[in-house]
């Protein structure tokens, strides 16, 4: 028999008292009166607040302002630097707001150096990627949620021989995507080539969108359809 199995099967005496020591020690914890905690965690909560403001304000900004081609007024940018690849130019409008960690990946692909335009008002949660060869214009007060991926070329050739001899795509195979005004991009949607989404649209959670959908629809998978929003109470 093992030492642990002693310990755990024993009746000796010995054995009695490690696991009662054992149980006390690992069910330990400290008294926790609200009046002494609270105002704990008030101060935690501050201290923590006014390291992100700082960091955002004197580090995280100034470097988007430096990477961008053209910022607009009140442009905010919070707790993590952006992640580069390639070369592109980027315009944001007024009061764009970046919450988190965002992927900028230009491709070479055309002659003209790749564009994203993000309109006034619109932002643009965490872990959101951009992969452009083109141009992507994002339309005015947009939500773009979490993990939302903007891709205007796919990565290899869909020609079965070039992608065995390593051809990239062609510049044909490269598709704008446009987003309207006022649209909501839900949490891991991807959006592919091609795209065009009209005013006041919005894309559910996890929805891969490929083609034209016309203002004031809802699209959604699992299956994927798309629905006028004045129908959205039907559904509910």
């Amino acid at each position: 028999m093992n030492l642990r199995k002693k310990i755990k099967d024993s009746d000796k005496p010995l054995f009695k008292v490690i696991r009662i020591l054992y149980k006390i020690i690992f069910n330990f914890s400290i008294p926790a009166p609200i009046f002494i905690w609270y105002p704990v965690w008030q101060l935690v909560n501050f201290t923590r607040n006014l390291y992100y403001w700082t960091i955002s304000v004197f580090w995280i900004t100034p470097i988007y302002k430096g990477l961008f081609k053209q910022v607009g007024k009140n442009f905010t940018a919070e707790t993590f630097l952006p992640y580069v690849i390639g070369k592109g130019h980027i315009f944001a409008g007024d009061n764009v707001s970046i919450h988190g960690k965002v992927d900028f990946i230009f491709g070479s692909i055309k002659r003209d150096t790749p564009e994203i335009h993000i309109g006034e008002n619109t932002g643009i949660g965490d872990n959101v990627m951009f992969d452009i060869a083109g141009k992507l214009v994002i339309g005015n007060s947009c939500l773009i949620a979490s993990d939302v991926s903007f891709q205007d070329c796919s990565g290899h050739s869909i020609d079965a021989e070039k992608r065995i001899n390593k051809i990239p795509p062609g510049e044909n195979e490269v598709k704008p995507i446009t987003i309207g005004n006022n649209v909501w991009i839900g949490t891991g949607a991807y959006i592919f080539p091609g795209t065009k989404i009209g005013d006041n649209c919005v894309i559910s959670a996890m929805t891969p969108v490929g083609r034209r959908i016309p203002s004031n629809h809802l699209v959604y998978t699992t299956p994927s359809k798309v629905v006028k929003i004045r129908s959205i109470s039907k559904m509910l």
